[in-house]
């Protein structure tokens, strides 16, 4: 341990890329997502009866009434009574005592007061406490409901962390079908796809890998699987073709073909002729070299069959001699002369190829064949296509299980050559992958016969082609904003003005009469002395008693003249504007792609977008990260994932506990667009507000 950081736990895990099931990569799915939330709506608090507080307000009111008015009028007369007492009492003389009827009524006008404004007090001091009561209960219940609501939530969410960290968040990837044709990435991305796929593919059976890229992208699946023990062969051409053994298992039919198509395979315009004479001439001659069939003898015989020198030493004297005498005529050998230079020229530079084999060369679980980076002559582009017949022959030979075949870098490859060695791996069963750098020419060509994986494509006429093969989708989008801003004043005025002139003439006349009599008679008692405890005065006697009788008559003439003259004038003015706006967002079905083109020309390193056609029709995009330290992750299943479930949504506070369990969430609002930044109002240069001063004309006058 270094650093925080075991590394040997970290090589153990490296071993995990070594488990069944091809796959391609990763495909990542955050484990929150599975997150249960808690099914139990938080407690509410409940709220207190209207008819406390209703009880508190009436009963303050009734007691501050009785306070600020019954107490003190009560009180104040019982004050007034006892002061009358009082000065009665002084007023008797220094020996006469108090009145005790006088105190006796004080007493009697404060209790009442007294007695009611207590019963107020006491009755809101009641409601008081009955309401703290009510309030102490509530809360103290809501707070002890919410510290169980809390605690069972808690729990909750801890089993849910328990749950969720044994979940996996990276699933693998299996591959799609039989073949595969990845388009896009760098030399980096291939080698990290290489070793993610060969991996997987090592732990079910042989892999063959065909690495024309000239960077040797296959070099870490190659130390991963020699570290893991695997039979490993690695034959880099055209560094180490001495020792290759390509050649070594065709026989001598298969060889000519192999060489014949090689040279022509490419150039589908080539003369019949040319091809059927090249066979004719390559078949002769390995018929002629008695099973001992190398490319250098076959060189050697060509040269021999040209009459050129030979100083290779590889055909004997008599070899030379019979090839040279009794295979051809001499006017056969003239006419074919242009096709045995063609073909002795075409096998010059591969003259060494395999005449040194290995002493412990077996057939390896794990077979690369590998152009070198110094690969980049006509002897690379010879041995390219010989490679791939000499795979398309093995394959087609064999009725065994074949291994799996990749090839990287088969953009230079024909597509003849590729064509069949796709149908001769589909017939049989075999899973092969091509690696394409660009999508144009013969990938282009070749694109759709199986499952399609694109990588980065740097080019935009790649990523257009790229875009355009997985198809575009009908869907609706914003197409227009309209924001429109409007105003509008109107002024009114009125002027009037009137005049009128009145007379009124009136006459009245009233008589009347009145008469008035009537009698009228008074008696009182009048009493005085110390009766009714001394309040009362001394008791005296008065009468009365008169009559009286009257008259009246009276008689008035009124007449009179009156006169009026009015005049009236009005100004009114009146003054009203307005502002109006509206803000508009008009969506439109459009036919456009499903991955942009700039998607597929910025995508990450590691990153590949795998199209599969959907059982009913239609397509499945599915996003891979081909990283092979993925693998040394936590949380990384070397299984599929399992479908999702339908996700869930938490209880919004305040509605009822529902029993737990799946539900589907509604479907988003969608999220409101940002205002515009023009703030509505009135248009630029209105001037608003009401108008100062009177109009023009007020009132008709200047």
């Amino acid at each position: 341990m270094r650093g925080g950081i075991d590394h040997q736990a970290l090589l153990s895990r490296r071993d995990r890329l070594f488990s069944p099931d091809p796959r391609l990569g990763w495909v990542f799915r955050d484990r929150w997502w599975f997150l249960r939330p808690f099914p139990e709506a938080p407690p509410q608090r409940r709220q207190l009866p209207d008819y406390l507080a209703r009880r508190i307000t009436d009963t303050e009111r009734d007691a501050r009434h009785r306070l600020r008015r019954t107490l003190p009028a009560s009180l104040g007369v019982a004050a007034i009574l006892a002061l009358f007492a009082a000065c009665t009492a002084s007023g008797g003389g220094a020996g006469t005592p108090v009145p005790a009827g006088a105190l006796l009524l004080a007493l009697i006008a404060a209790t009442p007061g007294t007695a009611l404004t207590l019963i107020a007090v006491q009755r809101r001091n009641s409601a008081r406490q009955a309401y703290e009561l009510a309030h102490r209960q509530t809360v103290g219940g809501y707070e002890e409901a919410a510290r169980r609501w809390q605690a069972r939530k808690q729990a909750h969410e801890a089993a849910e962390r328990a749950r969720l960290d044994g979940l996996p968040e990276w699933g693998a990837v299996p591959r799609p079908s039989r073949r595969l044709d990845v388009f896009g990435g760098t030399l980096w991305s291939w080698e990290a796809l290489l070793t993610t796929y060969g991996t997987s593919t090592l732990a079910a059976q042989p892999l063959l890998v065909l690495d024309l890229s000239r960077e040797l992208v296959s070099g870490e699946l190659v130390s991963l699987a020699q570290h893991a023990w695997k039979g490993v062969d690695v034959q880099v051409l055209p560094g180490r073709q001495e020792s290759a053994t390509l050649l070594v298992d065709l026989p001598p039919r298969d060889l000519v073909d192999a060489i014949v198509e090689s040279m022509h395979g490419g150039t589908p315009d080539t003369a019949r002729a040319e091809r059927s004479m090249d066979d004719r001439i390559l078949t002769t001659v390995c018929g002629a070299l008695n099973g001992d069939i190398t490319l250098g003898r076959i060189a050697a015989a060509l040269r021999a069959l040209m009459g050129e020198p030979d100083t290779s030493g590889a055909l004997t004297r008599d070899e030379r001699r019979r090839i040279a005498s009794e295979l051809f005529t001499v006017e056969y050998r003239r006419q074919a002369h242009a096709n045995l230079s063609r073909i002795e020229s075409y096998l010059h530079p591969l003259e060494n190829l395999g005449t040194a084999p290995r002493e412990d060369h077996s057939a390896g679980y794990l077979t690369v064949v590998a152009l070198d980076s110094r690969a980049r002559n006509v002897r690379s582009e010879l041995l390219t296509d010989l490679i791939v017949q000499w795979v398309t022959h093995r394959i087609a030979a064999t009725s065994d299980s074949t291994p799996a075949v990749v090839v990287a870098g088969a953009d230079e490859l024909a597509r003849r050559h590729l064509e069949r060695l796709s149908d001769a791996c589909e017939r049989r069963g075999v899973p092969l992958t091509f690696l394409f750098r660009r999508l144009r020419e013969t990938s282009a060509e070749l694109i759709g016969g199986g499952a399609v994986a694109f990588m980065r494509l740097g080019n935009n006429e790649d990523a257009t082609r790229a875009a355009d093969f997985i198809g575009r989708e009908y869907r609706f989008v914003l197409s227009q904003i309209t924001k429109s801003v409007g105003g509008n004043e109107s002024h009114t005025s009125s002027d009037t003005s009137g005049h009128s002139d009145s007379e009124t003439y009136s006459t009245s006349r009233t008589t009347g009469t009145s008469t008035n009599w009537g009698t009228s008679r008074s008696s009182g008692v009048t009493y005085s002395g110390g009766e009714m405890f001394g309040l009362f005065p001394d008791r005296s006697t008065n009468r009365q008693s008169g009559s009286n009788r009257g008259g009246s008559r009276s008689t008035s003439d009124t007449t009179g003249t009156s006169t009026s003259t009015s005049r009236n004038w009005s100004a009114t003015y009146s003054y009203a504007e307005g502002t109006n706006w509206s803000d508009t967002d008009s969506t439109q079905r459009v036919y456009e792609y499903v991955i942009e083109p700039v998607t597929l020309q910025h995508l990450p390193d590691h990153a590949l977008l795998l199209v599969e056609s959907a059982p009913g029709g239609g397509r499945v995009l599915t996003p891979v990260e081909c990283d092979p330290a993925i693998v040394t992750l936590d949380r990384v299943s070397l299984d599929p994932l399992p479908d999702p479930p339908a996700p869930q949504q938490a209880i919004a506070s305040g509605s009822p506990a529902t029993t737990p369990g799946w539900t589907a969430a509604p479907p988003a609002a969608p999220v409101p667009r940002e205002p515009l930044p023009q703030q509505p109002g009135p248009p630029p240069g209105h001037r608003s507000g009401p108008r100062h001063g009177p109009p023009p004309l007020f009132g008709g006058k200047s």
